[in-house]
């Protein structure tokens, strides 16, 4: 990797209305985020729970991001991640990592990740142990994170859903809708509250909630490249020792 920002193809859902958000979360991180979009079949009707389950087990097939990842290959990036967290914790642990081998066999090698390995990732960089888990999702898929972070061992001390089966409700939810969720799953013991969901808006949700509940606030998008900054870097430099 040359001196130039790092260079992240970003793999979106096609459904996706945050774009410009993601190109400024990673301009602020000294990288550029170039958007290739995953598109499904179809899009189910918002309140259909196993249709949008569906589609976004769909869109997370390694086949298919595979595809989508060798769309990239003429702008070089340093790093591919799929940025989509439903996409990326439904369906088994065998399955999350051939997500990654797909995407980074499919550009010869490069550092892939995901959302929901990212989430992980950065509960772990701050020593988490207790996380309140609140989810924009369907109850039914919210409870798949629930057990998504108690798998990779995390204690959730307790959880709380939007209810949103599309990414437009998602994007339209605020601070205001947040707040009594987060209320209700924070406990005394909670050290941080896990969001998932790219499709959620920025809004400085991070530092309003934490400075609110007095615990760490993850969101999708943020870890999302934080850690592909962090594993592009790193591949980077063991390149340059060899």
């Amino acid at each position: 990797m040359s001196d130039r920002p790092v260079r992240i193809a970003v793999l979106f859902p096609s459904t996706g209305l945050v774009d410009g958000e993601i190109c400024d979360l990673a301009e602020a991180r000294g990288a550029e985020a170039l958007i290739f979009k995953v598109s499904p079949k179809g899009v189910p009707d918002p309140a259909d729970v196993g249709g949008v389950a569906a589609m976004t087990q769909e869109m997370g097939a390694p086949d298919l991001l595979a595809t989508v990842a060798a769309q990239a290959r003429d702008v070089d990036p340093d790093v591919v991640v799929w940025a989509c967290t439903s996409g990326s914790f439904l369906g088994l642990d065998s399955r999350r990592t051939s997500q990654v081998d797909a995407m980074s066999g499919a550009l010869g090698g490069i550092p892939a990740t995901t959302t929901s390995l990212a989430i992980v990732a950065a509960l772990r960089r701050k020593s988490v142990n207790h996380v309140a888990a609140v989810t924009p999702y369907h109850a039914p898929i919210g409870h798949r994170f629930v057990g998504y972070l108690r798998e990779n061992g995390f204690v959730v001390d307790g959880e709380a859903h939007a209810g949103c089966g599309s990414d437009s409700e998602v994007g339209a939810l605020g601070l205001d809708d947040l707040v009594p969720l987060v209320r209700m799953a924070v406990r005394p013991t909670t050290q941080a509250v896990a969001i998932p969901c790219t499709a959620l808006r920025q809004q400085n949700l991070e530092l309003e909630l934490a400075r609110m509940f007095g615990v760490a606030v993850i969101l999708a998008n943020a870890a999302t490249l934080d850690e592909a900054v962090l594993i592009a870097r790193a591949g980077g430099a063991r390149r340059r020792r060899v």
